[in-house]
Order: C-alpha cells, then structure tokens, then sequence
C-alpha cells in the first residue's frame, strides 16, 4: 500500500520553498503518473504539466497490477481525491459523526464517477487505555474493560471502516508497552471476526 498525502503545514512547504496553495494540483498529478508507472504496461506514458515520459521501460514491476493507493486527510479535497483516485482513505482522525458522513460522501463521488473498484475506508481511533487509569487520561480517550473496548471499535466496522489504527494514552515508554501487550492479548482477539480482524 502507497500512502499519500498533500500537507497541511503551512510553514513546511515554505522552509523547503515549495507552493503551498499549489500542492493539490501537484499531488493530483503525481497520482496519475504513479498510476501509470505502476501499472501493468512495461512502458508507461503519462503526458501531463509537471511530468512527463513515454517509451520508458521499468524493470522489476510491481508484483500487482495496480499497486494500492490510500490518500490520506480530512479536507474536502482530500476526500474528493481518496474518492476519485484512491484505493483506499485514512482520515486524520475526528469524531465519529463526521467520519461517517466523510464514508458517506466519498461513496456518493465513487458511484458517480462510476468506479466500483474495491475501497478501503481507515480510521484512526480515539486514543485508548485498557482499563481503568488511575490519572487524568484526556478527552476522547477510550479507557474500560477489554470488553467495552472492542465493543467500541467494532463500531467502526458497522460504518464500513476496514481498517483502524489505534494509538494509546500513557505517561511512561514501560506504561505505553504494557498498554500495547495487555491490548494485543485481551482486546484484539475479541476484533476477530468470519471475515478476518477489523
């Protein structure tokens, strides 16, 4: 999977001397010539404004036909372009509401485009803690049994997500790794599902 993304920092373009208020057009097109050199044809051609080649040939090619794409972001933009030239999305995060209607909008834009491809819709989940915390955890922080953990992230299943991220609150590198095992060990099996985990 090529995860991609056009930025958002400001300041970050302007220290490397890029076009900030250019970057989606950029990336618009850099999509249509990765899509190009990394299709199935040994020499691509792609003829736009800011890349161009033809009569090139690429040796190994990739093991697939179409090497998946996920476009990463939250703006209007950038869910137009998941919709459009993705294969896949991950959100920068939010609540859940407004995920499902970004799910919801960028299904709209593929079935008028007409694309019925395979898509892929990530998630990156409210930070968690497996257990009760015995600190301030912060807001939109997940914190309970296992149980009501997994409860919770099947949820995003039911809104279409096929893949989620989870990230966890803790103070300390031996906290955040016990956070993970106890994660890995009580929460994750109960993802499973007929179809494979979340």
């Amino acid at each position: 999977v090529l995860g991609v993304g056009a930025g958002h920092v400001r300041e970050e373009f302007e220290a490397v001397g890029a076009d900030f208020e250019g970057r989606g057009a950029v990336l618009d097109e850099t999509l249509d010539a990765l899509r190009a050199a990394l299709g199935p044809e040994e020499y691509p051609e792609h003829l736009g404004e800011r890349f161009a080649f033809k009569d090139l040939g690429q040796r190994p090619r990739p093991a697939r036909d179409r090497v998946p794409v996920w476009v990463g972001g939250s703006s209007p933009a950038a869910v137009r372009r998941a919709a459009l030239k993705g294969d896949g999305w991950l959100p920068q995060g939010g609540p859940r509401d407004v995920l499902a209607r970004r799910i919801g909008r960028i299904r709209r834009l593929r079935e008028e485009a007409g694309t019925a491809a395979p898509f892929v819709f990530g998630a990156i989940a409210e930070p968690l803690y497996v257990g009760t915390p015995g600190w301030e955890v912060g807001r939109r922080t997940l914190s309970g049994a296992p149980e009501e953990l997994a409860a919770s992230l099947r949820e995003y299943g039911a809104m279409g997500v096929g893949q989620v991220q989870v990230r966890f609150r803790s103070r300390s590198r031996t906290e955040l790794i016990d956070q993970m095992a106890v994660f890995g060990s009580e929460v994750a099996p109960l993802l499973q599902s007929s179809c494979g985990p979340l």
